[in-house]
């Protein structure tokens, strides 16, 4: 079996950009583009974490990935659990 790749960052961004900003280019860096996602449904399941909770995804990087998607000609489906 082929060993996974990792990807690892730190948490600046360029100056003027955001953190879902950055978190797209990461995306395409991994190679998200070499998925096949034209006219197909994509579910991207997220958990958003519990109420008080500090470790949460915050809806903004949600976003983020739903705009990959969509970009690549994906049709984004998502929902929280």
């Amino acid at each position: 079996m082929e060993k996974a790749k990792v990807y690892y960052t730190d948490f600046r961004a360029k100056l003027g950009e955001g953190l879902p900003t950055k978190l797209k280019r990461l995306m395409k860096k991994a190679g998200i583009s070499e998925i096949d996602m034209e006219n197909k449904f994509v579910a991207i399941k997220m958990h958003f974490g519990e109420m008080g909770n500090i470790s949460y995804l915050r809806p903004n990087y949600a976003k983020a990935v739903v705009d990959v998607v969509k970009e690549l000609g994906g049709k984004a489906i998502s929902y929280r659990l």
